[in-house]
This record gives structure tokens, C-alpha cells and sequence, in this order.
């Protein structure tokens, strides 16, 4: 009896932590991290480069906006069907994630220096008194 017990609450933790789990490589959940004030830096990097992994993401100001350099070469009208259906399926990410890219980018350099060890980022009001003080 101790025995099915024990099983039964082991098997509802187990339960309980895959439901906290996010999965970044599904959805992007960098998008509402950067917004969030008290966000650890590092957990929205990993949420990032996890959701990026595998695929090339869209810094180039062309391919955020869906847009591709000159004519298309006989080789490229020859690629096959896996092909052309994974360029669709990377030009419709780009179109989707390009412009948060870039704004993900520019939060990253922007809060960088002012994060602490632990991963958090010290507040607006604590960053103004550090220019100041470096101001002075």
C-alpha cells in the first residue's frame, strides 16, 4: 500500500513539473519575456536561441521583411519539393518573427549592462540613479 502511494505521488510531481515546463522551441516565448520588467536575462536568451535552434534566424532587413535579392537562379527553380517547402516554411517564420527579432536584439544590447549576476535586470528607477552617478 505505502508502495502504491509513494508511486502515486511521484508520478504526480512528475505530472505537476511537465506542466510548468515551457517548451521554447514551439512557441516563442521571448516575444512577452522582453516585455516583462522582471525577467531573468538568461531564461529569455535560452527561450531565444532554443526556439532558434536548427532554423536561421532573420537579422538581414530583407528577410524581415519577406523580401529576396535578385532573379532566381536556373538551380534554384530545379530545388525539389522538401526544399522549396522549407524556404516557404522559413520565409513564413521570418514574415511572422522578423520584426521581434529585431526588437529581441535591441533589448539584448540595451539591458546587458545592467544585469546582475543572478540574471536579473536591475529596475528603470535603479538604472537612472546609476547615470546619474556616473554623470556626475
Amino acid at each position: 500500500m505505502k508502495y502504491l502511494l509513494s508511486l502515486l505521488l511521484i508520478c504526480n510531481f512528475l505530472f505537476a513539473n511537465a506542466q510548468q515546463s515551457k517548451n521554447y522551441k514551439k512557441k516563442p516565448y521571448w516575444i512577452d519575456m522582453i516585455k516583462d520588467p522582471n525577467v531573468n536575462y538568461f531564461e529569455a536568451i535560452k527561450a531565444y536561441e532554443t526556439f532558434w535552434k536548427g532554423k536561421h534566424k532573420p537579422l538581414d532587413e530583407n528577410e524581415l521583411i519577406g523580401q529576396t535579392k535578385g532573379e532566381e537562379s536556373k538551380e534554384a527553380k530545379m530545388e525539389s519539393r522538401k526544399e522549396m517547402k522549407e524556404k516557404r516554411k522559413e520565409k513564413e517564420l521570418y514574415k511572422k518573427y522578423g520584426l521581434e527579432c529585431k526588437k529581441f536584439e535591441h533589448w539584448k544590447t540595451q539591458v546587458q549592462p545592467y544585469v546582475q549576476p543572478n540574471g536579473q535586470i536591475i529596475s528603470k528607477d535603479e538604472q537612472l540613479k546609476m547615470w546619474e552617478a556616473e554623470k556626475k
